[in-house]
């Protein structure tokens, strides 16, 4: 048996056999049962999993899940290089060029979606028209796209979730800060990052700024300061709060969220010491793809943050 990696602290919801549970969908007249709609693969057992993209966050959560008791790494796609044989933990997996090469001939029941927003709605919807489930791991992915890879779900009666940040630390900062946000009129994002780093700010700290916002009846407030001597040393501004990037050699991902009122303040901190972070998460949006139908928004809908 494979020891659950890195899933200390999310009690059953990991260390859990993986139940069958029997959800029926119907579409276009075709009943459908959500948890025996798989493949039949001789000599394996668990939960076949692809990915595609593997850069260095997609790597290491390859690496985390292949050390999961009921997940099977089966292929690996990225757009550089070829075709070729690598080692993934004890297995030897595919690294293919194309997505649809790798879903075709390594038939998972996951594709794990890591690359771009770009490319991550023709990839979503390539896995979707082949029975496979979709978990999109990026940021960036549109409204649109997300009702259009909704409706792909439940005419293929296939779970899927799209869950931009996989920390479960991070959501749950996401959820105290939105709850926060109700009680202070002043608040700034600070996120942190390793300095090769795309974007600036991090999808999460935009979506942090949203959720806030969203929660808050009125809105937030920033005092202008009367004199700046050096240009956008007050960082940038969302829905009335500040949010600030920082890239630098040696961090991870870390986001501070500091709220400001009369005589107090009050700090949220989440620091990811590792990519390893990111393995709870998606062991917990996989496994939810495979026992339900539909598109499920957001980690924090699986951790009951969200209803």
């Amino acid at each position: 048996m494979k020891p659950v990696s890195g899933a200390t602290g999310l009690g059953d919801r990991l260390r859990r056999p993986r139940m069958r549970m029997r959800r029926v969908c119907v579409a276009d007249g075709v009943r459908a049962d959500a948890a025996t709609m798989r493949p039949e693969m001789s000599g394996q057992s668990g939960i076949r999993v692809a990915v595609a993209g593997f850069g260095r966050l997609a790597s290491d959560v390859t690496r985390g899940l292949a050390a999961v008791d009921g997940m099977d790494i089966v292929g690996i796609a990225r757009r550089q290089g070829d075709d070729e044989t690598i080692r993934v933990g004890e297995t030897l997996v595919t690294r293919y060029r194309d997505v649809g090469t790798m879903i075709r001939e390594s038939r998972p029941d996951v594709l794990l979606e890591a690359t771009l927003p770009e490319f991550a709605m023709e990839h979503s919807l390539a896995a979707l028209a082949s029975g496979v489930r979709p978990v999109v791991a990026t940021s960036g992915v549109s409204d649109r796209d997300l009702e259009e890879l909704g409706r792909a779900c439940a005419d293929r009666c296939l779970g899927g979730v799209v869950a931009p940040n996989l920390s479960v630390g991070a959501v749950v900062l996401m959820h105290l800060a939105a709850i926060a946000g109700r009680f202070f009129e002043h608040a700034d994002i600070i996120e942190y990052h390793r300095d090769r780093k795309a974007d600036a700010p991090s999808g999460t700290a935009v979506h942090t700024a949203r959720l806030m916002q969203r929660e808050r009846e009125g809105s937030f407030t920033r005092v202008p300061s009367r004199t700046v001597t050096v240009p956008d040393v007050r960082g940038g501004e969302a829905n009335g709060i500040g949010i600030h990037s920082i890239r630098l050699p040696g961090l991870v991902a870390h986001q501070e969220v500091i709220f400001g009122g009369t005589g107090q303040t009050l700090t949220l901190r989440h620091d990811a010491m590792s990519n390893d972070s990111y393995v709870p998460g998606a062991v917990l949006a996989i496994r939810h793809a495979m026992e339900t139908t539909g598109l499920t928004v957001g980690l924090g809908t699986l951790l009951g943050l969200e209803r």
